[in-house]
């Protein structure tokens, strides 16, 4: 008796998550990547802590960006190193060049939200983006394609790149699930995700909703917090175009990756009740359609075996064709090949970060 029953759940569980794959088709076959390229004014915001090595290698490359009509306003949140040291021999060849020297104070100690405060204030266009010196832009053309999705929406969320070659899969299809999650929702208008390191807004609706002051005690998650509160969809876009993307310059152990990641986790707790139940459900319903699966599979009779092989069947081809068609839309068709080993581990991951996150402690940016 109790087996039909779980059965039943099944089809459910079966019954959302196709609805949820379809959403997904709907909203990248609608993707963003329709905007032209654009040299309208605009004030990048380079953050930077003790990253003086980076700041020699990467700064050069953001630099060769092809936009016409940019300032960079560089962002030295007290710097232990000679990061200082090394912006000023770059503005002495590049007056367009702002820095910001950042000193810790007793009230905004270490705050980098603080530090990009100041940063934005600096910035002399309306138009801002914000990325930090650890990551490079994948094309000389990315703020041009920033800038032209700008002119659209006040706010443009764009993305990470992940499918760097030497990287490991199983951390590619990690973001890969975070990026449909995010645009899906983010569509839909449920949740407005972003990153401090490829995202644009105006000063002035920066400054219309006092910035990250409702947040300021929250020692990270600034992009996120600030689009929770602003973000909707009259006023949103997403852009991504492959030559708009910025990927990180370093490959990322898995320490400092997990640490991040927990910090995620935290952040989404602070965001509206909506956005923490998407995410929560969207974790219930795989895990529910693995485990379910599973012991119809195993102690259910010959009948329910037969259909519940049919019904995960039917449920894996929708996701192949959903993830499919991001895949080639993110030029990633490699990371579905092998869809339920990488998607058992993403759950696996999932509740290990949820399980560390309620053991942390508040967390701070080095």
């Amino acid at each position: 008796m109790y087996l039909t029953v779980l059965f039943y759940v099944f089809i459910a569980v079966i019954l959302i998550e196709i609805i949820y794959f379809c959403l997904v088709i709907y909203s990248f076959s609608n993707s963003s990547n329709h905007f032209k390229k654009s040299n309208a004014a605009i004030s990048l915001v380079l953050y930077t802590k003790n990253k003086a090595e980076f700041l020699k290698k990467q700064l050069p490359i953001f630099l060769k960006q092809k936009h016409k009509n940019y300032e960079i306003v560089l962002i030295n949140h007290a710097s232990t190193d000679n990061s200082l040291e090394v912006m000023e021999k770059f503005q002495k060849k590049n007056p367009t060049l702002k820095i910001i020297d950042v000193k810790n104070n007793e009230t905004f100690w270490a705050s980098k939200k603080y530090a990009l405060t100041l940063g934005i204030k600096a910035a002399k266009h309306e138009q801002l983006v914000l990325s930090s010196i650890d990551y490079e832009p994948q094309s000389t053309s990315w703020l041009q394609y920033m800038t032209g999705a700008s002119i659209e929406k006040p706010l443009v969320i764009g993305f990470k790149k992940f499918n760097q070659p030497k990287r490991n899969f199983f951390y590619h299809f990690f973001d890969f699930m975070h990026i449909i999650k995010n645009y899906t929702l983010g569509k839909m208008g449920l949740h407005f995700n972003g990153d401090s390191a490829n995202v644009s807004y105006t000063k002035t609706l920066f400054f219309s909703t006092n910035g990250f002051v409702h947040h300021m005690n929250i020692p990270f998650g600034e992009t996120k917090l600030f689009n929770n509160e602003v973000a909707k969809k009259s006023n949103t876009t997403f852009c991504l175009h492959q030559d708009a993307e910025v990927a990180h310059a370093q490959k990322p152990s898995f320490k400092p990756w997990f640490r991040e990641q927990t910090k995620n986790e935290l952040t989404l707790r602070h965001c509206k009740i909506v956005p923490q139940l998407s995410n929560v459900l969207l974790f219930f319903f795989r895990l529910a359609f693995y485990t379910l699966g599973s012991i119809l599979l195993i102690f259910g009779v010959q009948k329910i075996q037969f259909l519940t092989a049919i019904l995960i069947t039917v449920r894996f081809l929708v996701q192949y064709v959903s993830f499919g068609i991001v895949a080639k839309k993110l030029n990633a068709l490699k990371l579905i090949i092998a869809l339920p080993l990488f998607e058992l581990w993403h759950l696996a991951t999932q509740f290990i970060i949820f399980i560390s996150s309620l053991k942390s402690k508040r967390l701070y940016w080095n």
